[in-house]
């Protein structure tokens, strides 16, 4: 594929009631509307090797698919993060950086001077020399209500410093509603991916103990280099994580206190490219050695239920 358009605009939220019958996202999330992006801007996109693992008839064997996305028809089910963002992240997100082509989401990042709001919180404008994009599902899964669900995401990873990829949810206020990373990357360490879980009792205070709950799988092989399959099975007694249909990580309550209080939360999923950022803390990561422009790519999002 060479160009295209950038994205027609999103409506950032909805007011109706999801099919799984949860509510969408707060509205207190204050993510301004999207707009229009100028329609005669174009960009370059990679070309797309569809080489790499994908979810067959057995691996889903015994389980109903509750929601997807295969990225053929836009973003009309996300909402789009709009301004900077947490944890010393040094990119602003925007609905510019976000492209769907060919059956892809690609998210953009791009070594740029750009304004905007420091947070979608706080709208001090703030520059930033990177943007990126973020989405984040409109409707809230809950296992308590639904039964067990299996959040899965196929998707190629970009590699270079300082790039900090995620495929997540969480519930706000943050952690009240819990935190599951199951896939978090860092660009310059291309074999290994970790994942983690929060949880609080109040808002932005943490229960959960990241020394503890942290781990960091070695997969043996550069997970840049072809499309990977992530997901985890979130029930309520445990969050089990895999890759490519292997479990690499159980967090269970019987180990782990705090993963009992997670089953009866809210939670939205998540879709980020980030750049540098608390994640790189004690890496002396290098801003110059940041890629001027890199993709996280997705070739679909698919939740299930048993």
């Amino acid at each position: 594929m060479k160009k295209l358009l950038l994205l027609a605009a999103l409506a950032i939220f909805s007011c109706s009631s999801s099919d799984n019958g949860l509510t969408t996202a707060p509205p207190s999330d204050p993510m301004p509307d999207a707009q229009d992006p100028p329609m005669e801007e174009q960009t370059q996109l990679p070309e797309v090797s569809n080489t790499g693992f994908d979810f067959t008839a057995a691996d889903i064997e015994g389980w109903e698919l509750l929601w997807e996305d295969n990225f053929d028809a836009g973003l009309s089910e996300w909402n789009v993060w709009k301004g900077g963002a947490f944890n010393e992240e040094l990119q602003l997100y925007q609905q510019e950086n976000l492209y769907v082509e060919e059956g892809y989401l690609f998210i953009e990042q791009q070594r740029e001077t750009a304004s905007g709001a420091t947070t979608p919180f706080d709208t001090t404008t703030k520059s930033f020399d990177f943007t990126s994009g973020r989405i984040e599902t409109k409707d809230l899964y809950n296992p308590s209500l639904q039964g067990t669900l299996r959040i899965a995401a196929r998707i190629k990873l970009p590699a270079g410093e300082g790039l900090w990829p995620a495929f997540w949810s969480y519930g706000d206020p943050w952690p009240t509603q819990g935190e599951i990373d199951i896939m978090e990357f860092r660009g310059g360490r291309t074999n290994e991916h970790v994942t983690n879980f929060f949880y609080g009792n109040e808002a932005n205070t943490p229960l959960t103990d990241s020394s503890q709950t942290t781990y960091v799988h070695d997969a043996g092989t550069d997970l840049t280099a072809e499309f990977h399959v992530f997901d985890m099975v979130w029930s309520q007694n445990s969050l089990v994580v895999s890759l490519d249909g292997v479990e690499i990580r159980t967090f269970s309550n019987s180990e782990f206190q705090y993963v009992s209080n997670l089953f009866n939360k809210n939670e939205k999923v998540v879709l980020n490219l980030a750049v540098g950022g608390a994640f790189f803390n004690g890496m002396n990561i290098n801003v110059a050695d940041i890629p001027d422009t890199s993709f996280l790519i997705v070739d679909w999002v698919k939740i299930y239920k048993q």
